[in-house]
Order: structure tokens, then C-alpha cells, then sequence
């Protein structure tokens, strides 16, 4: 599995957003950015994705933008790359089993299966708190 570049701005502009919220802190497109040097475009679709999921809420009006829906320690690395990226998979076979004629007997099957799980755990274990955490 690769993150893409999607996954790696959504990690960098919420870290940032976790790192400076205050209460009730809303973050304008533009201003996330220009400050995490993201193309203002793309970052559009990314947050956009991000609100679809809760992870975001989006404010209209004059002085409407994004703010972080949950406790920082609440979204977990895992919900933030399926929110842009989709399911998190390493192999076609595991998306579509009709994909390989071999899948009634394959063993690779099973094998990446449990990498995957272990893949997911993983990055559940990991939230928005740590990305935002700085170090001393």
C-alpha cells in the first residue's frame, strides 16, 4: 500500500489544524494552503472528502471555513486515509475475488488478508492527537 499524495496533505493540514485548534478555531481554505503547502484546488476535494466523513465540519458565510468535528484523539490515522483514499487495500484480489480464477485455492489470499488487518490496526492505533503532538 502507498498513501497518496491526497492521504499525505489530509495528514499534514489536519496535524497543523489539531496542532494550532483552539476551541471553535475555523481554518479558511486558503490559509491551510498557503501555510501547509498544499495547492488550494486539490485541498478543496480533500476537505470536502473530510466533511463528508465528519471528520471536518464546514462553515459558510464571510467568516465560514473548516474545523476539526471531533476531539483530536477521536480520528484515528485509518479514518483519515479512508476518507480521501477509500478502503485501505494492498492487492486487487482482496477488493474482487473474481479478479483471480485461482482465488478458491490461493493462500497468497489469506496471507495478504491478515497483513491488511494488521495494516488497519495499526493505523487505528494512531490518532489525530499524536500527528499534532510536538516534540520536544
Amino acid at each position: 500500500m502507498k498513501i497518496t499524495r491526497a492521504g499525505d496533505y489530509a495528514l499534514r493540514v489536519l496535524g497543523y489544524m489539531a496542532s494550532e485548534q483552539n476551541k471553535g478555531k475555523v481554518f479558511m481554505r486558503n490559509e491551510l494552503s498557503r501555510l501547509c503547502g498544499v495547492p488550494d484546488s486539490f485541498l478543496g476535494k480533500i476537505l470536502q472528502a473530510l466533511a463528508r466523513e465528519n471528520i471536518l465540519e464546514s462553515e459558510r458565510g464571510k467568516k465560514g471555513g473548516f474545523k476539526i468535528s471531533k476531539s483530536p484523539d477521536e480520528v484515528s490515522i485509518y479514518d483519515i486515509i479512508k476518507a480521501v483514499e477509500g478502503d485501505v487495500m494492498i492487492n486487487e484480489c482482496l477488493l474482487d475475488k473474481e479478479f483471480c480464477e485461482s482465488s478458491f485455492n490461493c493462500n497468497i489470499q489469506a496471507i495478504l488478508g491478515n497483513i491488511r488487518q494488521n495494516l488497519i490496526k495499526d493505523m487505528q492505533k494512531y490518532t489525530l492527537q499524536d500527528l499534532a503532538a510536538k516534540e520536544d
